[in-house]
């Protein structure tokens, strides 16, 4: 999409994008900084409103613990539950009016708390403030076992707390209520459980309060929601849900009474700032309106002249050489103008070098004329040769321009570059028969081609300069017993192929054969064949694959070619034709 704007809007889009990035930036980190204000001010101000609530929680639950905790270490209390000594009328009625005196005592600042005494055995008296276990029995506890199980087995030392519905005496209603149940113990023995009532209302009364919109305050005990303030049980979300859409702020009660926790809405945070980002956002607008109309006349102002220079330049290159009516550009000192000057010195410089080129073409097209006419043809060489071999009547004759004739047929090979690995012997072959009867050198040769080798494909004159090179080095400095041999394999993993080429003459020691391989030998054994076959494997082959040389003075010389094998025809003439 941005490929095909002109020059004008790419310039105007990478500087609307570079402006506009910053802006983006800064009003996110801007909008980040102000959301979170907003939301630290919400809890803030929610949590402050909570802790008060538990504050006075805690200080109602405390000073009904405090009575408890009296009722608990009332030493006449606990002696007529101990001894049971003063069980007679007088007694019961004496310690019935004690009993009742403590309570109303303990319930002289706060009517609607109650307290109960369940004595575990029999006392003959069940009253208002004693009354017998057997109340607790019918009461359902946790895990299905009785009220009174449960307190008995809970820590001697501890309260523990029930939240219960109770009917009312004489009638259907039904309130709900904080219980806290705590065992009077004498050595090791339960003697009684004192019961604390404490009306559900007075703890909620402390959260009278209005509280944000869509949130609502949950009193949990083990994890089970006891009561709630603000919502409908039901629509309240569970688990993660919960932290996904609200703020959540937790306060404990008084150890092992439970937690009341507020759940605000995220949402508020939203509203509260709805007006605000409203007004950014419209400032944003209007920032973005003012950003793109200026973005668009500077770049209009940067590229007027380019474009200027562009309209002169959009014309193809026969019409821009072949008028006569082309001028200069505009002078200015600015780069456009330099640009202009720059443009027209080169075309005109175009404009010349393309009559130079007319005419070297047309040279060119008649020198090719006359070289077609003069083109040599190889059949005239074979036909030749064919001449002097009925001419002369010589076996020798015969047999030197037999191997002429079949090297130059290999040789030429209807103008291919690539042959057979066996084509390649075979004209190696009659290149040694030849050298044979020109020097006259009594030496020898041993060809061997691995079986299923010779049908690979081969770059043509691979082996030739480095045979030379052997017969040339090796074999033309001795009177006699000289050898070549060459030996052609595939090597063990099947992906390459061995060329050897060796010979029995002089060697050479390290330095000799470094400065053969980079070309610098200049003696008659001319490192440039060497370098020229190792350049034409490396761009035809690539690397992974060249020529090593391994000799030592008066012990010969070996050179090895490693060449891939398998080769298809097509691949290698593509190749070939740059090698």
């Amino acid at each position: 999409m941005i490929g095909k704007l002109s020059y004008r809007h790419k310039i105007a889009a990478i500087i609307f994008v570079f402006a506009f990035l910053p802006m983006i930036i800064l009003g996110s980190l801007m909008i980040q900084k102000v959301w979170s204000a907003k939301v630290q001010e919400i809890i803030n101000k929610n949590d402050i409103q909570l802790t008060s609530s538990v504050n006075g929680i805690n200080s109602l639950l405390s000073s009904n613990m405090d009575k408890l905790m009296a009722i608990n270490n009332n030493f006449y209390i606990f002696n007529y539950l101990d001894t049971k000594t003063d069980q007679n009328l007088v007694g019961v009625m004496n310690f019935s009016d004690y009993l009742q005196s403590v309570i109303n005592a303990m319930k002289s600042d706060n009517r609607d708390v109650n307290f109960q005494i369940y004595a575990i055995e029999d006392t003959n008296y069940d009253g208002d403030y004693l009354r017998s276990i057997q109340n607790l029995e019918n009461v359902r506890g946790t895990n299905g076992i009785s009220l009174k199980d449960e307190i008995l087995q809970y820590d001697d030392s501890q309260i523990l707390w029930k939240y219960r519905t109770i009917k009312a005496q004489f009638s259907d209603a039904e309130s709900n209520f904080l219980f806290g149940y705590k065992k009077i113990m004498s050595l090791g023995k339960p003697l009684a459980i004192i019961e604390l009532q404490i009306p559900i209302q007075q703890i909620t009364d402390f959260f009278t309060y209005e509280i944000p919109e869509g949130s609502y305050i949950v009193y949990e005990v083990d994890g089970k929601k006891q009561w709630v303030i603000g919502e409908e049980e039901e629509t309240i979300p569970e688990g993660d849900s919960a932290g996904d859409d609200y703020y959540i702020i937790d306060k404990e009660l008084k150890p092992g009474i439970g937690d009341i926790s507020m759940f605000v809405p995220k949402s508020l945070v939203f509203e509260g700032l709805k007006g605000y980002l409203i007004t950014v956002l419209v400032i944003f607008i209007f920032l973005i309106g003012i950003l793109f109309v200026t973005v668009e006349m500077v770049s209009y102002f940067l590229t007027k002249k380019l474009e200027a220079l562009f309209r002169k330049m959009n014309t193809n290159v026969e019409s821009l050489i072949s008028s006569d009516s082309f001028v200069p550009f505009e002078e200015t000192e600015d780069e456009f103008g330099k640009m202009g000057r720059i443009f027209y010195e080169l075309t005109m410089r175009i404009k010349e070098y393309y009559r130079k080129i007319t005419d070297y073409e047309l040279e060119k097209t008649v020198l090719e004329t006359q070289l077609l006419q003069e083109r040599f043809n190889p059949h005239f060489l074979y036909n030749t040769l064919s001449t002097f071999r009925w001419i002369y009547n010589d076996p020798k004759v015969h047999e030197v321009v037999d191997s002429m004739v079949k090297y130059y047929r290999i040789a030429l090979n209807k103008g291919s570059s690539i042959i057979t690995i066996e084509q390649e012997t075979e004209m190696i072959r009659e290149y040694l028969r030849l050298q044979m009867f020109a020097y006259g050198n009594d030496f020898d040769y041993d060809i061997h081609i691995e079986e299923d080798t010779g049908q690979q494909l081969v770059l043509k004159n691979l082996l030739q300069p480095i045979v030379e090179n052997a017969f040339l080095h090796g074999i033309s400095g001795r009177e006699s017993g000289g050898l070549i041999t060459i030996r052609v394999s595939t090597n063990d993993d099947n992906e390459t192929i061995r060329f050897e080429i060796a010979d029995n003459g002089l060697g050479m020691g390290p330095e000799k054969i470094k400065r053969i391989l980079e070309g610098a030998e200049e003696s008659k054994y001319s490192g440039y064949g060497m370098k020229n076959v190792r350049n034409r494997m490396e761009t035809y082959y690539g690397s992974g694959y060249g020529l090593e040389i391994e000799s030592e003075p008066g012990r010969g010389t070996k050179v090895i070619l490693t060449t891939p094998s398998n080769y298809s025809a097509d691949r290698m003439d593509a190749k070939a034709i740059s090698a």
